[in-house]
């Protein structure tokens, strides 16, 4: 069980905290693009104690106040000294290399979920950033239920077809409970387009690194066979019978790639 969401956890974010109460919190849990940190309820509670905060733009965390590199160096430094080990799902998985690029002596584990260590030109920033602008100019325009259901009609969470109505139904109602201005915000603060490239950082960084795809995810998985290649001492696990929200899809198979999960 989680506690309340509270604001003394992380300053300047709405954060909940799993695991053991007793212990000082060890793990940085960070969600998906339209989550919270109530994504992370599958956290057990014996596990070490974990840190889950709503991501700027997101749930009760206010919106981003700087560039991507600012919102970085912002939480790192919200950061309380016992957190070593993080752990992310696809824009938390982002984040998360970027806290490693940004200070790689300070964390000694990382597990990775359906994540993008950033692209490499020109290119391919200005194609993805007018792909971000039209879901901006969409949630602008038509607010969160006709964005969410454009969000949800992607080919990327076919997948999640096969889950129950009640693990969907509390998805979308999470979604349904964001504000649209601050999804907006986190989009153009985080987007792929936005994030500097860490396939160097993370190819030289010394800790353990365990990166997961859900084996029906063909991107994901391209990108994480990238990563084994690029750094061999990458534990690679390629989830069988899933897409791309392993949170949802195999809740099972991603404490297991948590250490102290």
């Amino acid at each position: 069980m989680s506690e309340a969401v509270r604001t003394d956890l992380l300053p300047g974010y709405a954060c909940r905290r799993f695991g053991d109460p007793a212990r000082l919190p060890t793990t940085l849990l960070l969600h998906g693009f339209t989550g919270t940190g109530a994504d992370w309820g599958l956290w057990p509670d014996t596990a070490a104690a974990a840190l889950a905060p709503d991501l700027p733009g997101h749930g009760g965390s206010p919106d981003p106040s700087g560039d991507f590199p600012a919102e970085i160096q912002r939480l790192l430094a919200a950061l309380p000294a016992s957190v070593d080990r993080l752990v992310g799902y696809s824009l938390g998985g982002r984040l998360a290399l970027c806290l490693l690029a940004a200070a790689p002596a300070r964390f000694t584990a990382a597990s990775i979920v359906s994540a993008h260590p950033g692209l490499f030109n020109a290119a391919q920033r200005h194609g993805r950033r007018a792909l971000d602008r039209r879901w901006i100019e969409r949630l602008h325009a038509g607010g969160i239920d006709a964005f969410v259901a454009a969000w949800e009609s992607q080919a990327l969470f076919a997948t999640q077809a096969g889950l129950s109505a009640a693990v969907l139904a509390t998805q979308r109602r999470r979604r349904l409970a964001q504000r649209a201005e601050g999804l907006a915000a986190s989009l153009a603060c985080f987007g792929l387009a936005e994030m500097p490239d860490t396939w160097d950082a993370l190819a030289r960084w010394p800790g353990r690194l365990i990166w997961l795809a859900g084996a029906g995810d063909d991107k994901f998985v391209a990108i994480a066979r990238r990563v084994g290649r690029q750094r061999p001492a990458t534990d690679v696990r390629l989830v069988p019978n899933a897409g791309h929200n392993l949170l949802l899809e195999a809740p099972e198979a991603v404490l297991a790639a948590i250490p102290g999960a």
